[in-house]
């Protein structure tokens, strides 16, 4: 991999997730409930995530292998992933929530342990116990978050890990099995979820709240941030992305702040930051060790 890929994949991985960052904004302000946001979000994404796919030579190729054990396992936890997240965003603060994903890498060492039998370095466990410490932190004060809704916290803290623990198991059936076009799964993923959202939703609540801040989600901001990461990995070292990844965690809450007022207690903030912090170090520890 010479250094002009390299640079080619941070750039698409740096649209991928500054596109990404806004995305739990147009969440609060469709103002809708869980059902009608799965219903919407999951069936625009997987849409456009299918079409992508099948006009892509490569993918079109291996798109059978999408509908493969490992491929039927990456569309199940996607789907989980995705009705956590969207539950958790709707009950809780959207910086715990975001917190808690930022972690995802850190799952998927220990899935590729016990999935692909990889050693786990003390980094990754140090790291763990530290992100576990920050979120900590901002969970015990969530309570006191400006315009955030009062739902129950630790449900939304399970919901944030669980979705973190979700998309890191997505990564590494990804890794074991580099042949399944990832988007294509992802975009199936995304159906299941709207089949899950039409299985709840009423007629009432169907139509209910911006329809445009959700398809602006469903439609451009999950499907094209997605693509670009994954395409991202063609050409740059996962770790790469992983860390521009954080640029949701960062920007999310921000933009959340501007446009509605929500924000984050100063204990949040700690927290946040002693995640990020720790985050960061663990990113930036194979450079230096390549460099030594």
């Amino acid at each position: 991999m010479n250094i002009k890929e390299s640079r080619k994949g941070i750039l698409i991985a740096f649209f991928g997730a500054l596109l990404i960052t806004p995305d739990t904004l147009f969440m609060r302000l469709s103002e809708m409930d869980v059902w009608s946001m799965l219903l919407w979000r999951g069936m625009q994404m997987g849409i456009v995530l299918i079409c992508i796919t099948l006009c892509m030579k490569e993918y079109r190729k291996n798109f059978h292998l999408i509908f493969s054990k490992t491929g039927i396992y990456i569309i199940l936890s996607q789907a989980l992933g995705s009705v956590s997240f969207t539950y958790g965003i709707v009950i809780s603060s959207v910086t715990v929530i975001l917190l808690c994903i930022a972690t995802s890498p850190l799952f998927a060492s220990f899935f590729s342990y016990f999935l692909l039998k990889e050693k786990i370095n003390k980094s990754t466990i140090y790291a763990s116990l530290f992100t576990i410490l920050g979120v900590s932190i901002s969970v015990l004060d969530s309570h006191n978050a400006i315009n955030a809704p009062q739902g129950n916290y630790f449900l939304g803290l399970f919901c944030g890990l669980f979705t973190a623990a979700a998309l890191g198991l997505n990564f590494v059936l990804l890794r074991s099995k580099p042949k399944i076009p990832a988007i294509g799964a992802t975009g199936f993923g995304g159906l299941l979820v709207g089949i899950i959202g039409i299985l709840f939703v009423t007629k009432k609540t169907l139509l209910a709240g911006d329809l445009i801040a959700i398809s602006i989600s469903g439609m451009i901001i999950l499907p094209f941030s997605f693509a670009a990461l994954t395409y991202a990995t063609r050409f740059t070292q996962a770790a790469n992305v992983s860390l521009l990844m954080l640029l949701e965690t960062i920007l999310g809450p921000i933009w959340v702040w501007i446009f509605i007022k929500e924000s984050p207690s100063n204990q949040m903030i700690l927290g946040g930051m002693i995640v990020i912090i720790t985050l960061l170090l663990y990113f930036l520890e194979p450079f230096k060790l390549s460099k030594s």
